[in-house]
């Protein structure tokens, strides 16, 4: 038992001797690694200055700030390693990293897949921030663009963050891609011999509106002919950056514009005139 016990104070004594010799490469091995972090973040730092500078889009701005980070942090950790003696120890991490890579990747499936289509959306492009985008049946501004996951804000004022991945995985509608928006409306006269004289009425009042677009040009057709009313199809483009003109504020406007301008040359308007469905076309 004594020999037992004696064996282990050895043993805890070389242990405390080689913690000693190894102090002064553990303090250097940290004390580099402390530094190589600061200048990690600083080079990260003038990275990003030089990156904005050169291109406005955030999201391969980020993939490359994150590329340019994990690779000097390996690269630091590789070499703290170095120092403290455990060189063989950095070969193994060097010759395992392909396994390392499948293991964590399996593990994390969701996420690298996430991330994958991330670094694609970020030299694809589908859409930019401020665009008005529809994804898996959820419609809204897009706010902000990450490598994982992409923020929008839907039209009833809710935040939503979507995958990347379903991103990809979904039908897209960008609405806003070219700064331009298609709308349309019904207008429901009462039928008489002067449905040329109505159309010609629309037709002018979309011309005097400064924002309705010329090119692509509007369109005035008869949608409907019933018993007693015609049904009268508007459509118009307008651009989405007009903060003067948001597509429903001009919708209406010309909806009114339209029904006073009728109303003043004798038409007669069935109580069903205007419809209140809303249609966006891109």
């Amino acid at each position: 038992m004594d020999t037992e016990i004696n064996i282990f104070k050895d043993s805890i004594h070389q242990s405390w001797l080689n913690l000693v010799s190894h102090l002064p490469k553990i303090f250097l091995a940290l004390v580099i690694f402390i530094i190589g972090l600061l200048i990690i973040r600083l080079i990260n730092k003038y990275a990003k200055k030089i990156i904005i500078s050169k291109s406005d889009d955030p999201l391969i701005a980020d993939f490359i700030l994150s590329v340019i980070s994990l690779v000097l942090t390996v690269l630091l950790f590789v070499i703290s390693l170095g120092i403290l003696g455990f060189d063989d120890v950095t070969n193994k991490i060097l010759a395992g990293a392909g396994l390392t890579t499948f293991i964590i990747g399996f593990a994390l499936k969701d996420i690298g897949e996430n991330f994958i289509a991330g670094i694609l959306m970020a030299f694809q492009r589908p859409f930019r921030i401020g665009d008005l985008i529809e994804i898996d049946g959820i419609k809204g501004r897009v706010i902000e663009m990450r490598l994982r996951s992409t923020t929008i804000k839907t039209v009833d004022g809710i935040d939503a963050y979507i995958p990347n991945g379903s991103i990809l995985k979904n039908n897209l509608k960008n609405y806003t891609i070219d700064e331009l928006m298609r709308n349309e409306f019904i207008l429901t006269v009462v039928h008489d011999e002067r449905i040329h004289q109505a159309i010609a009425i629309i037709d002018s009042t979309l011309n005097k509106n400064e924002f309705v677009l010329k090119t692509p040009m509007y369109d005035v057709l008869v949608d409907k002919i019933e018993n007693d009313t015609v049904n009268i199809l508007v459509l118009f483009w307008y651009k989405t950056d007009e903060v003067r003109a948001p597509g429903g504020k001009l919708k209406t406007d010309l909806q009114l514009d339209m029904y006073a301008a009728l109303k003043s040359e004798g038409f007669n308007l069935p109580t069903t005139t205007l419809s209140v469905e809303q249609i966006e076309k891109k």
